[in-house]
C-alpha cells in the first residue's frame, strides 16, 4: 500500500516549493462535471478486478519507472490555481504556475523566472526528488483506505481502469474522495479528480502526459 503515495507526485512536488508560487489564473470547474458525463457515456461491460490494491501498487512501480512527464495539477476552491510540472529523471523539474512565473530544479540548484528573465537563487534545501524518494518508502497506507475498482471506462479517448479510494491526509488540503483512471494497456495514471471534505480547496483534478521528448536543460541567467 506504500505505493499509493506515487500517483500523489504532483501534490509533493507543489508541496516543496511552498503556496506562494500559486497563481492567480482561474480553471473552469466544468472538467470534472464534463468528464464524469463522459465517463458515464463510456461505460463498458462489467470487468472483475480481484485485488485493486495490487493493480494501485503495479501502477506505482511503473510511474515510478518512467524516465519523463508532464503532470497538470487544476485545483478550484477558494482560489482557482493550475500548476503543471514536467519532469526528467532523475532529480530535474521545470514548474509552471503562472504567466511569466518558472521555476526550474536541477539537482540542488534551483532557478526562478519573473517576466522572461532567469535568476539562479540559493537554496539550502534538498532536491525534491530526495524528497519524493522518501514519500515512497514510508508507509503511507495509514492514510488511504477502501480502494475499489469501479468499472472499465475511456478518458480522453483511452481505455482505462477507474478506481476509487478515500485519503485522510492528502497533504495541507485535507480528506477527499478520489478517483483514478489507470490505462488498461500500460497500466500507468491518466487522471485523478478530488472532492474535498474540509479546507478551503472544494475539488482538483491531475492529468499525466508521458512525453519522452521532455527536456530540462539549465536556463541562461542575466
Amino acid at each position: 500500500m506504500k505505493h499509493l503515495a506515487a500517483f500523489s507526485l504532483i501534490l509533493l512536488t507543489s508541496g516543496t516549493f511552498g503556496c506562494s508560487w500559486f497563481s492567480d489564473q482561474p480553471a473552469s470547474n466544468s472538467a470534472l462535471s464534463a468528464n464524469a458525463n463522459q465517463a458515464a457515456a463510456n461505460t463498458a461491460p462489467a470487468v472483475v478486478r480481484e485485488n485493486p490494491v495490487a493493480d494501485i501498487d503495479a501502477m506505482a512501480d511503473k510511474f515510478l519507472a518512467q524516465k519523463s512527464f508532464r503532470v497538470k495539477r487544476s485545483v478550484f476552491g477558494d482560489k482557482d490555481f493550475t500548476t503543471v510540472v514536467e519532469y526528467v529523471s532523475p532529480d530535474r523539474f521545470h514548474i509552471k504556475t503562472g504567466p511569466g512565473l518558472e521555476q526550474i530544479r536541477i539537482g540542488n540548484d534551483l532557478y526562478i523566472t519573473l517576466d522572461n528573465s532567469w535568476e539562479k537563487i540559493p537554496t539550502d534545501s534538498a532536491s525534491p526528488a530526495d524528497g519524493l524518494r522518501r514519500a515512497f518508502k514510508d508507509d503511507r497506507s495509514k492514510f488511504f483506505s477502501n480502494v475499489r475498482f469501479v468499472r472499465v471506462d475511456s478518458v480522453d479517448g483511452k481505455d482505462a481502469y477507474l478506481y476509487e479510494y478515500e485519503n485522510s491526509s492528502a497533504g495541507m488540503a485535507g480528506s477527499n474522495d478520489s478517483k483514478i483512471w489507470i490505462g488498461k494497456d500500460d497500466r500507468l495514471p491518466i487522471r485523478i479528480e478530488s472532492i474535498y471534505k474540509t479546507g478551503s480547496v472544494k475539488s482538483e483534478v491531475i492529468e499525466y502526459q508521458y512525453d519522452p521528448n521532455i527536456k530540462i536543460e539549465v536556463p541562461k541567467t542575466k
